[in-house]
């Protein structure tokens, strides 16, 4: 019923996004697809695993999004996007060296508030907030030690959805009728993605930095 419900969100959202792109009464609307990747943590409550520090690890993120303009230097960007998360650890037990990662994956949904900090030209930046909701979609832990992988699936350890803040800076360079942008922005988990009946941590909380480019038109 949760996954059901997740999808039916997601297809909604998609299908909201695209009614829009396609209305010709709505001008100022641009639609694109982006790229890039995260570079990922998590602050947990108490502050280690096993005590070992959590640290940053890397991953993917991707989508499209709507660029739908407002009087003046502002518009509203909603986006779908898969992004990465999580977080890494380095273990050192003796002789032996290796790695934990927990990868946890999302479908996420920012709704963006975008503000030009110039008006026309062929560069435009502009810095933009908003709050998103995300589905997870994947969590596992994966050992690395001497040669040997072990993936462990820890999707039931998760809530099915977070919800945060984003804000970040953004770079747009006019190509024609093309559209190339950059964006660099920070996600701040606001909620609690642990469940409450699992052992160890009492609270984990997602932090993620995304660098991302794409095309829109």
């Amino acid at each position: 019923m949760k996954k059901t419900g997740r999808n039916l969100i997601l297809v909604l959202a998609l299908a909201f996004m695209f009614s829009l792109a396609a209305s010709p009464a709505l001008a100022g609307i641009n639609t694109g697809i982006k790229g890039g990747i995260t570079l990922a943590n998590i602050k947990s409550e108490p502050p280690t695993f096993e005590g070992y520090k959590w640290e940053t690890k890397m991953g993917l993120a991707g989508g499209v999004f709507l660029e739908i303009g407002l009087p003046g230097p502002i518009s509203i960007q909603p986006e779908v996007l898969y992004v990465q998360k999580g977080a890494k650890i380095s273990v050192s037990e003796g002789e032996i060296t290796g790695t934990l990662k927990a990868n946890i994956d999302y479908i996420e949904i920012p709704l963006l508030l975008k503000f030009n900090l110039v008006s026309g030209g062929l560069t435009i930046p502009s810095v933009y907030a908003g709050p998103y909701v995300g589905f997870n979609t994947k969590a596992e832990f994966v050992i690395s030690a001497a040669g040997y992988t072990e993936t462990q699936d820890i999707k039931d350890d998760i809530k099915n959805t977070e919800f945060g803040v984003t804000f970040g800076l953004g770079l747009t360079q006019k190509l024609g009728v093309i559209k190339v942008t950059l964006d660099a922005r920070y996600d701040l988990g606001i909620s609690n993605i642990i469940e409450e009946t699992v052992e160890g941590p009492s609270s984990i909380k997602t932090r993620t930095w995304l660098f991302m480019a794409g095309i829109s038109f």
